[in-house]
């Protein structure tokens, strides 16, 4: 099968099944389909239609969610060509990767794709602040993914793309939706949504979900107990009101909760450090103590749009404040000293090594963005401006506690860390497109933006054990102002049809390392690192077929990021990861994708196939520091490409009396070839999987059984100073949902 996937890769002219972006209207129908050509998309933040943008765009609307059993951030990534999910470990450190940009990351640093909600910026901390979670795809409309460096209309981190998740809005009709799913981890799924008409000018939309797991994958060695357990809970309220025909106001407030495994429960570590065996298998852990993730997080977001005849404007504000840890994690079990012993100092008896690591953040984040643009109407000439402005502070605190023997290196980890990290971010943007001909259009985009970040950390190593207390303070200042253009070429074949070439460029801010090693000479010097820039050029096309049954689009890409940034592992003796800067990387690649319907026997088939490649290398002159040691990298594979990503998806619709219709869908997903790691000493895991659902629908009711990973293939995610991440195993499920 791989091998006829990889063939086909130069001669297809279908992929995806990400559709291109939907438009706002109420999904009616959970496989619903619009003619692809006609599909309205948000791109360059003002509507349009998806031929005519000239950048590489798709969706995840609702509809997929359900039909193809897409549950989260890894599910919705494995169905989008050139995507990749970034996993540090516990769910709350994914992140995502898109045309091999994001290998280079750590806990607290800024994500090299940028992650929008309705529009707002939302991304910003270390405790989920780097991806969606499951507020952010609750009650959802559609994904939108943006390929490709997006710094001039999205600004900060868009070096791989932007990622928008659309929420429904409320309407002038009452509705009540819902849904309950239980599987076969124990797992339950509450889900309930209520749309209220107040006034024929006003509505109000509130929904919240609950999703309990009482099972797992993963048992402790000595009690045989389910230790992978999770609850999560949230609400959204918001109200919509229309007081002209030309304004709309909408208010919303969300809260989340969330608990659910640390590191420690979902690494797991084959060997201890004297090669002995620690876990003695991927799904049991020999743990001593259980470390679990608290996430609370409220929300808020205003939407003003105004249409002024001459232009439309639209502003947006946006608050979140984040109260977050983890505790109690077995930190000698992830640095592979479980159960070792050690006599220290001399005088005393033999003790077993005992770490235990907590760390807290409190986060807030605020922010604005204006944008003015040009009427839809179909001028020659169109145009944007736009101002935002972003600020949000995070303060950490971990510390590290027990006894760690007489090493040296297990001594390091005796400490506390109290850090905070601020930023001040300020940016004007600004686009137009003319129509040269009536099918050729040239576009200019920009924007200027300047970030400002402060920087105060402190160090108290020590123990109880009488060790000398040393005390690291450092308080840093940064700013970079960087300027970032984008310049497009369109032409329209035919009203169905569009070529186009882009050059565009992203930047991602610099930063600090917060798990600096000190037990190396002149470590103060490796907590700050500097921005990386992006520059991509692209060629790509857009087609509509069979009447808009069918809806193809491609690229071609080449990118170079200056000033990389690269994880390194600064010490031998001390397990943290900082980031710092290489010369520089290149990424190429290419990418297809199509969605489509038809009518077949009888009933409606829906299909998607997606299909892309990548492959990069860092420049000469690019060095890391691997276990203490600067290495030189020139050459090597950019961690984060794929040989090939592939996904098919399929689904039949048929009726089959009284009312109701039957379907059955499956999706097939794979990915193949390319590094974890920037010394290319860990290969990515290759894998194929099979998701699939069978229901009936009426239109009010649906039921459904699915089952997700069919094959039940286990593969790596990721590894992390030698904790193995694994997938999830198979799972199956039954679902029930309602849409009055």
């Amino acid at each position: 099968m791989r091998h006829v996937l990889l063939a086909t890769l130069p001669v297809c002219f279908f992929a995806l099944s990400a559709p291109a972006m939907a438009q706002d209207a109420p999904i009616t129908s959970q496989d619903e389909t619009a003619n692809e050509g006609d599909i309205v998309v948000t791109a360059r933040r003002r509507e349009e239609s998806m031929i005519e943008v000239p950048a590489a765009v798709s969706a995840i609307t609702a509809a997929d969610q359900q039909n193809y059993v897409i549950s989260n951030t890894a599910d919705i990534l494995r169905q989008l060509p050139s995507a990749a999910l970034v996993n540090g470990g516990p769910a709350y450190t994914n992140e995502v990767s898109l045309r091999g940009q994001g290998g280079g990351r750590n806990g607290f640093s800024e994500s090299a794709v940028g992650v929008y909600r309705d529009g707002h910026y939302i991304a910003g901390g270390g405790f989920g602040g780097r991806g969606f979670n499951a507020i952010d795809l609750f009650d959802l409309q559609r994904i939108e993914v943006l390929r490709g460096p997006q710094g001039a209309l999205y600004g900060r981190n868009a070096v791989g793309g932007a990622v928008n998740a659309v929420s429904n809005r409320p309407d002038d009709e009452f509705g009540v939706r819902g849904s309950v799913s239980y599987n076969d981890i124990e797992r339950t799924e509450v889900e309930a949504v209520v749309n209220v008409p107040i006034t024929p000018d006003a509505a109000l939309r509130i929904g919240g979900f609950w999703y309990d797991q009482e099972g797992g994958f993963v048992t402790q060695l000595s009690t045989g107990d389910t230790i992978d357990t999770e609850e999560t809970s949230g609400a959204r309220a918001v109200f919509q009101v229309t007081p002209t025909p030309d304004t709309t106001i909408r208010v919303t407030y969300e809260y989340y909760d969330s608990t659910a495994p640390s590191f420690g429960i979902n690494g797991y570590r084959a060997q201890r450090t004297n090669l002995s065996t620690l876990d003695p298998d991927p799904f049991v852990r020999d743990l001593d103590r259980l470390g679990y993730a608290e996430i609370t997080e409220n929300a808020g977001y205003l939407d003003l749009e105004h249409d002024f005849g001459w232009a439309e404007l639209a502003v947006r504000g946006s608050f979140k404040l984040r109260d977050a840890g983890r505790t109690n994690d077995d930190l000698d079990h992830y640095l592979g000293v479980q159960g070792n012993t050690s006599v220290f100092p001399p005088a005393t008896p033999p003790r077993l090594i005992d770490l235990v690591s907590n760390q807290y953040e409190d986060f807030n984040r605020a922010g604005v963005i204006g944008v003015l643009t040009s009427p839809n109407a179909q001028d020659r000439l169109t145009w944007l401006v736009g101002a935002e402005y972003q600020e949000n502070r995070s303060a950490v605190l971990l510390s590290t506690t027990g006894f760690a023997g007489s090493g040296a290196g297990l001594r390091a980890q005796l400490r506390t860390d109290d850090s905070v990290e601020q930023l001040e971010s300020v940016a004007l943007f600004g686009a137009i497109e003319y129509d040269i001909t009536e099918r050729l259009a040239f576009g200019l985009e920009a924007r200027v933006q300047t970030d400002d970040k402060t920087f105060a950390f402190d160090r108290t190593r020590g123990s109880a054990d009488s060790l000398a207390v040393e005390i690291l303070g450092v308080r840093l200042e940064e700013s970079w102002t960087n300027v970032m253009p984008v310049a497009t070429l369109r032409y329209s074949l035919s009203d169905d049809a569009s070529i186009y070439g882009r050059v565009a460029t992203g930047y991602r801010p610099g930063g600090f390392n917060v798990g600096i090693p000190s037990d190396i000479p002149g470590s103060g010097n490796l907590i700050p690192y500097d921005p990386e820039f992006a520059t991509s050029y692209e060629a790509g096309f857009k087609l509509g077929l069979f009447d808009g049954h069918v809806y193809v689009e491609g690229a071609a890409y080449f990118t170079e990021t200056e000033d990389v940034q690269i994880v390194t592992a600064a010490s031998a003796t001390n397990t943290a990861f900082i980031l710092q800067n290489g010369v520089g990387a290149e990424v190429w690649g290419a990418e297809i994708e199509a969605r489509g319907n038809f009518d077949l026997a009888g009933g409606r088939l829906n299909f998607g196939l997606g299909l892309s490649t990548s492959d990069g290398e860092f420049q000469d002159g690019t060095t890391a520091i691997i276990g203490g040691v600067v290495t030189d990298i020139s050459g090597n594979r950019m961690n984060r490409t794929r040989d090939f990503i592939g996904t098919l998806n399929l689904m039949y619709r048929h009726e089959i009396g009284a009312g109701f219709d039957g379907f059955v869908s499956t999706s097939y997903q794979t990915q193949l070839g390319g590094f974890e790691n920037a010394e290319n000493s860990r290969e990515f895991a290759e894998f194929e999987r099979v998701d699939a659902r069978i229901g009936v629908d009426s239109g009010s009711w649906r039921f459904s059984i699915y089952g997700k990973n069919l094959t039940d293939e286990i593969y790596t995610i990721q590894t992390i100073a030698s904790n193995v991440y694994w997938s999830d195993p198979r799972t199956y499920g039954a679902e029930l949902s309602f849409n009055y």
